[in-house]
């Protein structure tokens, strides 16, 4: 009996979001930011818990109707069953003219979650800000209202009123508001601020746009993550019969995230994987797009967007989304509509069972041929065979661009050119006893990974191949180094065979970041820096590594955001003394 029990208690806490001992990732805490000199709104924390309650049942039934049951996010529940909105209190004083902005805001947020045992670097949060004025008869704020994340962390950032409660989604509310210079019944500001926090959370849960097909326009309303944020519920309004929904590639990927899966992967790496024999073919007004992802094993599915080109002010707005077959070995299939008369992007994303993804992007040309996108798929491989380091495949793919695309002939050679190098290091743990010392940017990680373009060592890559440019600090060219734009990490296997590294830090030189290096040894942190700017100029260290076998060079944004933090290491090296 106490066995069922308990697992009827698991089964609430994650279909309703009961309270429950919450480790890192397995739910949504909610944050409300206000200036010191101004108190929270009245009743905010009963019309917090509302709003999310509303919005996560949307997601709820929205995830039941695609087929996966009915997941949401499981809400950061008190004992009371309301949930927890941790205030935030900003310690200067509201002033109309001055953004609130997510860089200005996260250091206090950290700091307040922090003292509760919440590392914000962990989690997802949605930051409700204290931020509407009136002006005259006019209701504004200057907020960045804007969601972004993935299954690692994520934060989603909107404004609150004293009139936003799902309550107010009644047409008999009489009551008018002017928002911004746009005058609405209350029952419609609550359609587009609430619908503009289920949209935010979706970009901070990792999703895109997309837009709806006319089918679906027809039978469900708009797309979310489209223009759905404008017609969220407003069935309940009675003027439409319909609001907005999830598309079915939207909640399959909604079904990887920790918070609707309930599970937390052991990891959040993202395997080498590509669409090999990827073909693209016409018929009948439709494009047959078909592959096979290899390898397999972690790959859980793969989504296409069909985006119209130019992206212009519209972005992605207008990207039709579809869920390809996918057999067991990796075979995948979709049909998608051409767009008649359009340049158009077709991305192909693959989704693997941490809810990570990789993205393959090509154009389309305006007849609806081919060509651009065999010849785009030829580059594809091209920088794959560059990221896992395969020299020969870069030598047959630069055969077949000679003479489908001789400009992408020269990116392709730069691969080239470092791979050939790249061929020549070998892992720390290998070199021969007899050096007494090894610079880290000719040797081979085991893993890497950067926040801006590609890991590279000394210089920095454009992804795409079209340059390669020194590495520099405030004091000049850096002829050895690694490029550590925050967050980034670099693994090398030492084998306990080393007994110092060391190594200078700085930020790259016309980038006004903030960031802290991490030196790590077998998961222990070993060394910490201060937060360096760049006229810091330059910092040292060196740390003992006997016995370590795994090295691992960090490094982390500033509490400003990431934006600028062109980290880069020195001449990092290895000794035997």
């Amino acid at each position: 009996m106490r066995i069922l029990s308990q697992r009827l208690m698991l089964a609430a806490v994650f279909l309703l979001g009961l309270p429950a001992l919450a480790g890192p990732r397995e739910c949504l805490h909610l944050v409300y930011v206000t200036n010191r000199d101004r108190p929270p709104l009245a009743d905010y924390e009963n019309r917090v818990h509302r709003m999310m309650v509303d919005v996560q049942d949307f997601y709820r039934t929205e995830m039941a109707r695609n087929g996966h049951g009915p997941k949401t996010f499981r809400l950061d529940l008190g004992v009371d069953g309301k949930a927890n909105v941790h205030l935030v209190t900003l310690d200067w004083d509201f002033d109309p003219h001055r953004k609130f902005t997510p860089g200005e805001l996260r250091p206090a947020i950290a700091e307040t979650l922090s003292r509760k045992g919440i590392d914000i670097e962990q989690e997802y949060l949605v930051v409700f800000e204290n931020a509407y004025w009136k002006d005259g008869d006019t209701w504004t704020y200057d907020v960045v209202y804007t969601g972004s994340g993935n299954p690692v962390k994520g934060a989603t950032w909107v404004a609150d009123h004293e009139w936003l409660d799902p309550r107010n989604l009644d047409p008999k509310r009489k009551e008018r508001i002017n928002d911004r210079g746009h005058r609405m019944a209350i029952g419609q500001f609550n359609v587009k601020m609430i619908g503009g926090v289920a949209h935010e959370l979706g970009h901070g849960l990792g999703l895109p746009h997309n837009r709806e097909t006319e089918a679906e326009s027809k039978r469900l309303g708009k797309a979310l993550m489209g223009a759905g944020n404008y017609t969220y519920r407003q069935e309940r309004l009675g003027s439409k019969p319909h609001g907005s929904f999830l598309t079915p590639a939207h909640a399959f990927i909604l079904s990887l995230h920790p918070l609707f899966s309930g599970r937390v992967p052991g990891g959040f790496a993202i395997p080498p994987v590509f669409p090999e024999e990827l073909a693209f073919t016409t018929e009948g007004g439709r494009l047959m797009v078909s592959g096979r992802v290899a390898p397999v094993g972690e790959v859980a599915g793969v989504v296409l967007y069909h985006d119209a080109l130019p992206t212009g002010t519209n972005k992605d707005y207008d990207a039709f989304s579809y869920l390809a077959e996918m057999k067991p070995d990796g075979a995948f299939r979709a049909t998608l509509p051409l767009l008649d008369g359009q340049e158009c992007a077709l991305h192909v994303k693959v989704y693997f069972k941490n809810g990570m993804h990789r993205k393959f992007s090509f154009t389309q040309g305006q007849d609806g041929g081919l060509e651009r996108l065999r010849t785009g798929y030829l580059k594809e491989q091209a920088r794959h065979a560059f990221e896992v380091k395969d020299a020969a495949r870069l030598r047959t793919v630069i055969k077949e661009l000679e003479t489908a695309d001789p400009a992408s002939v020269k990116a392709a050679r730069l691969f080239l050119g470092l791979t050939e190098q790249w061929e020549g290091f070998c892992a720390p743990v290998e070199v021969a006893a007899a050096e007494q010392a090894i610079g880290l940017s000719s040797c081979r990680w085991s893993a890497a990974s950067v926040g801006w373009h590609v890991p590279s060592f000394n210089g920095v890559l454009d992804p795409d191949g079209k340059w390669f440019q020194p590495l520099a600090s405030a004091k000049g060219k850096c002829p050895q180094g690694l490029y550590a734009h925050a967050p980034s990490s670099y693994a090398y296997a030492l084998g306990g065979k080393w007994k110092s590294f060391e190594s200078r830090m700085a930020l790259h030189r016309g980038h006004q970041g903030s960031v802290v290096f991490v030196v790590k040894g077998d998961g222990r942190e070993l060394f910490r820096s201060s937060l360096l700017r760049l006229a810091d100029g330059e910092a040292d260290v060196r740390v003992n590594v006997s016995g370590i076998q795994t090295l691992e060079l960090v490094t982390e944004p500033g509490p400003d955001g990431k934006d600028g933090d062109w980290g880069i290491w020195i001449a990092p090296s290895l000794l035997r003394h």
